[in-house]
């Protein structure tokens, strides 16, 4: 660049010192039509330098006016995203740390300049529901509803959220409305899924909430009790409304209607024995319950049992003990063998499971059992000093 500049330099020194060197001034005749201009050659070439100096001059003034007002603009256009994003790094820092109120204060600022403006309302929304401030949680659910970023960049994620912190509030109603509005995101995804059933249990749509449970136990990355405890009050649910509109021989033939694998589900079984026993139907609760009786049963079937009305279970109770060869120091078992023992008025064997479960621990709902086991067998004396020590407990 710098080479052809001295180039076309010393070509104009050349031109304007030619007529000096011929002793010719020359001249340039420039005609437009009437108007005739005449230069001299060195007149015309120092009017060349000087508009080639303007120019360049302007140019230069350009370049540098574009790069400053594009830095400016730059800066003008990131500062407020930076600033959200230190914000939001500040509030998700007071969150954890348990600073609520500070983390609920940075969030709601930060979250309509942040990329991350669902985190945001969503981070704000659960920091001032720990605070108990149902009014201003409503509020920062509302505006992930309305506000077009945080409807852009919507996920199931943001979904569970919102819908457990409505949830959570009793807010069934606004929960309902949300999953309806984005039900695309439902999917199979197990969690979503769950946030449907919880719903629907308490919108007492319990066909609803069975449908839903089919996907669901294709997932194996659930909790095994939290299926259950699903299965059961969404069948317990129905069976009730079944049982009340029409009779417990329609509840008995929808059961019977049931796939086999469904027949061995705990939850399913748990509901349909407990549908049996609210309706006096308890003799065939024992052969109902013993397929189940296996050692890998989940521990809140194994509560649910020692908690039936099962007359005559001697083949329960042998079962049991079946698990605890194998397992002699299980709490879980000791617990259902005392339970049942007691309850069938085997107060030996009660006594014997009792104590070799409290030597391991004490639970309170094994030392009510344990007292009321001793007060049926005329020990009141020690039954005084067992629920003694539940009520200093």
């Amino acid at each position: 660049m710098i080479r052809s500049i001295i180039k076309l330099f010393l070509l104009l020194a050349l031109i304007a010192i030619a007529p000096f060197l011929i002793d010719e001034k020359g001249y340039i005749l420039i005609a437009m039509g009437d108007l005739t201009y005449e230069l001299t050659v060195v007149s015309a070439i120092m009017l060349l330098v000087i508009a080639a100096f303007i120019f360049a001059f302007v140019l230069w003034g350009t370049r540098i006016g574009w790069k400053f007002s594009s830095r400016t603009w730059r800066k003008m256009a990131f500062s407020n995203k930076a600033k959200a994003k230190l914000e939001f790094q500040k509030g998700l820092a007071a969150y954890l740390l348990g600073d609520y109120q500070q983390a609920e204060t940075l969030m709601a600022k930060c979250a309509e300049r942040s990329e991350l403006a669902n985190s945001a309302w969503l981070i704000a929304a659960a920091s001032s529901k720990k605070q108990d401030n149902a009014a201003k949680t409503a509020n920062y659910l509302q505006l992930i509803a309305e506000h077009p970023d945080a409807q852009e960049n919507f996920s199931f994620e943001t979904l569970l959220v919102a819908g457990r912190i409505n949830l959570d509030d009793k807010q069934f109603s606004k929960a309902r409305a949300l999953l309806d509005d984005n039900h695309k995101l439902i999917g199979h995804d197990g969690r979503l899924l769950g946030l449907e059933i919880e719903v629907c249990l308490h919108e007492n749509r319990f066909d609803k909430a069975i449908e839903q449970l089919k996907p669901l136990r294709k997932n194996k990355h659930l909790d095994k009790d939290k299926v259950t405890d699903w299965e059961k009050r969404s069948f317990s649910g129905y069976f009730q409304q079944l049982s009340q509109q029409q009779s417990i021989e329609a509840v008995a033939k929808y059961y019977k209607s049931l796939s086999r694998k469904e027949r061995q589900s705990e939850g399913i079984v748990l509901a349909y024995a407990d549908c049996l026993s609210a309706n006096g139907l308890v003799t065939n609760l024992e052969e109902l319950i013993l397929p189940l009786l296996k050692k890998d049963a989940s521990p809140s079937f194994i509560h649910a049992v020692k908690r039936l009305p099962i007359q005559h279970s001697q083949h329960v109770i042998a079962a049991i003990q079946k698990v605890l060869l194998k397992q002699p120091e299980n709490i879980l078992w000791l617990s259902a063998l005392a339970h049942l023992c007691a309850a069938n008025k085997e107060y030996d064997k009660a006594h014997k499971a009792f104590t070799a479960l409290l030597k391991i621990k004490q639970l309170p709902d094994d030392l009510l059992g344990y007292a009321n086991l001793l007060e049926n067998m005329g020990e009141h004396q020690q039954a005084n000093r067992v629920y003694q020590e539940l009520l200093n407990a």
